[in-house]
């Protein structure tokens, strides 16, 4: 069996060489060793809190690249003009009322660091019930105040992402997504 041994082998040198057969011409040979090796990974027949098979989805939609840089490679490419990060309770939060339009506006600290705040008058705080950062609306807030990032017009600027680099995620994700539903039909029991 074909997944056998990719499953033996270094899981990063496995995904760099399953990407590589993938972007061929023909690349059926590379669509059958990943679908295998997904069957194997993904068995439902495993104990989900196996994190060998979290781990081998993470290095197959990285492409055998590490997966934080793969994530910093794609939101590179991210061209939103709005940030919209939604966080839960607990979560460390600004709010600029010199930038604010409505008192309600909050900004994630990523934003708030990578907007020019300089002697504004701003507080931190920590979120009650949750929100979302409103950096790049200009509803609830002054241009100014944006961030780098999500300033008017920069999304124009950001090119268009390269076919390869999701090429893999685009493969492994519906699979994974299809394992956790199955999952949690199955009969998740909280513990």
């Amino acid at each position: 069996m074909m997944a056998a041994s990719l499953l033996r082998r270094d899981k990063r040198a496995t995904a760099a060489h399953l990407k590589a057969d993938l972007t061929r011409t023909d690349n059926s040979s590379g669509l059958r060793q990943l679908q295998e090796l997904l069957d194997a990974v993904l068995n439902p027949e495993k104990p989900a809190a196996d994190t060998d098979a979290l781990d081998w989805c993470k290095c197959l939609i990285a492409g055998g690249e590490g997966f934080e840089e793969f994530c910093k490679t794609v939101h590179s490419y991210d061209n939103a003009t709005l940030c919209g990060l939604v966080w839960t309770a607990n979560f460390v939060a600004y709010r600029c009322r010199t930038c604010g339009i409505s008192p309600c506006m909050s900004l994630c600290a990523e934003c708030f660091n990578n907007g020019d705040h300089t002697s504004h008058d701003f507080n931190m705080f920590r979120s009650q019930a949750g929100g979302a950062c409103d950096c790049g609306d200009s509803n609830v807030m002054r241009d100014s105040g944006f961030c780098r990032r999500h300033q008017l017009g920069t999304g124009e600027n950001v090119p268009s992402i390269p076919r390869d680099l999701l090429l893999m995620s685009e493969m492994v994700l519906p699979r994974f997504i299809l394992c956790i539903i199955q999952y949690l039909r199955d009969g998740y029991i909280e513990p």
